[in-house]
């Protein structure tokens, strides 16, 4: 921490922090150290703006940045050599030379440009979140922001994915759309996520929605970055979650006409009886939106939800005041894609209240049959 301060003997700290990289199995304790050192790292910094220090040097000013630090040429494995410790290595040591002696001396401060301080913060990031954390919380510091933002602004998925596990298991006290809102960036890239950004980013998700944060969280930024990750049901842990965060996308305004055909279809497949759901107004709005729009494909899976869930146990009020809406899309929707009737016929044939069973067997009769326009009233 005083040499990041003082920054007298960034040459020696480079090296430590090249060792403690390439170490294999580092220890869990590293997590909360290395955000620390994150924090110092930006208050020697003095906090530039975002613009001076969001574009991650490229492989010739890498080197560059290396020379100045006085560091060895970057093997992409950090590999030291076998035995060797922190006491083996550093400006007085060939990593090659074990033997070699030891040559400390104080040094004057190191002048040190933005993307100097961002590729000490990207290495610093690498050994405290690049592998899995056991840590479940950081405390939060004043200098988090700064963190966030140079470690997203950065070309390199890896170090993205770093900050999205600084994200998740920091402060309390960020904002949860902020995630969103830095990912946008890497999303208007076009480029798919790397695998290990794409799991941390479900991960993210995963965390926002188990801290109740229910909808104060979305917008457009959250509903392109979900739709770019392609979430699927082997990605997902808690299913139910899942399914009520693809409630609360699809009741917002931005999420309904935005998320993904791939969605629709993934929470086609998470529908089930026994899920705890109590439809309200809500879902209501829903149908009639995708029934004026004419999206039969999106309206097909959310007659299919409401039909599962209509013959529960607690159906509200505002329900049942519906339900001739309810029927009537229904069979206007069977009208217009008659491929789906199976599905309806095989929710009239589950176990359930046997007064909705038979409104649903008389609707897929009516559009089996073709007795009935949609516009027309059910007898």
């Amino acid at each position: 921490m005083s040499g990041i301060a003082d920054r007298s003997c960034l040459h020696n700290l480079n090296y430590l922090l090249e060792f403690l990289a390439a170490w294999e199995n580092r220890p869990a304790y590293l997590t909360p150290m290395a955000y620390q050192w994150c924090s110092a790292i930006s208050e020697a910094a003095g906090e530039p703006n975002a613009s001076e220090t969001t574009i991650e040097p490229s492989i010739t000013q890498q080197h560059i940045l290396r020379y100045q630090l006085r560091l060895p040429p970057q093997n992409s494995t950090r590999v030291w050599p076998p035995g060797a410790g922190l006491s083996d290595v550093g400006p007085g040591h060939d990593p090659g030379r074990l033997d070699a002696t030891s040559h400390h001396s104080r040094r004057r401060p190191q002048h040190l440009t933005p993307p100097m301080y961002a590729h000490l913060l990207f290495i610093t990031l690498e050994i405290g979140f690049r592998r899995d954390q056991s840590v479940q919380r950081l405390d939060h510091t004043s200098h988090h922001k700064w963190v966030l933002e140079t470690a997203f602004s950065s070309d390199d998925d890896d170090v993205i994915a770093d900050a999205v596990c600084v994200w998740i298991i920091g402060g309390g006290s960020k904002p949860p759309g902020s995630c969103a809102r830095y990912l946008a960036k890497r999303v208007e890239r076009g480029e798919p996520f790397s695998p290990r950004l794409r799991q941390a980013s479900i991960r993210a998700i995963e965390r926002i929605w188990c801290n109740d944060l229910g909808m104060s969280w979305l917008g457009l930024d959250t509903v392109r970055w979900l739709n770019r990750l392609d979430v699927d049901v082997d990605d997902i842990g808690d299913e139910c979650n899942w399914f009520a965060l693809f409630g609360d996308v699809i009741y917002s305004p931005m999420g309904l006409g935005s998320l993904s055909s791939h969605y629709w279809r993934l929470l086609d497949k998470l529908v089930a009886p026994e899920l705890p759901i109590v439809l309200d107004s809500r879902d209501i709005e829903v149908m009639r939106t995708l029934e004026e729009a004419e999206d039969w494909e999106e309206l097909g899976v959310w007659m299919v939800l409401i039909w599962t869930f209509l013959p529960g146990s607690e159906v509200l009020d505002e329900v049942l005041k519906s339900v001739g809406d309810i029927e009537r899309a229904t069979l206007k929707l069977l009208s217009r894609q008659p491929s789906v009737l199976p599905r309806f016929d095989d929710l009239s044939g589950r176990p359930g209240h046997e007064e909705y069973k038979d409104k649903l067997r008389q609707i897929c009769d009516q559009a089996r049959m073709g007795r009935l326009t949609s516009e027309s009233p059910l007898q």
